[in-house]
């Protein structure tokens, strides 16, 4: 199967439901009644499309829970800079401290 990106895909499905429709007739005359394939392509094609909407909204989730997480993490260390900060204050920023605490930091 050549490589195709999914809209191509799509469209080569609905083209061959359209043909199958379109060339019922020809088709069944030669013995073959293409109705059951088409709607078995309908179905397939549907499916794809619901588990495609999952498939964007798994990720819009899976984005808004980074960003979550990002900003949580933020926030966590604002206020540890803010400790460090507070206690250079208290000990004055030549304490040995102080010095240990600001090369963590780094």
């Amino acid at each position: 199967m050549p490589k195709m990106n999914e809209a191509k895909k799509r469209d080569f499905v609905d083209l061959v439901i359209t043909t199958l429709e379109q060339e019922k007739e020809t088709l069944t005359n030669k013995g073959f009644d293409p109705s059951h394939n088409a709607e078995d392509l309908k179905a397939r094609k549907q499916q794809s499309m619901v588990t495609e909407m999952a498939q964007q909204d798994a990720a819009a989730k899976a984005k808004e829970a980074t960003a979550e997480a990002n900003n949580a993490l933020d926030e966590a260390y604002k206020s540890a800079s803010n400790m460090v900060d507070l206690i250079s204050g208290l000990l004055g920023k030549d304490n040995e401290l102080v010095k240990k605490i600001r090369k963590i930091r780094n």
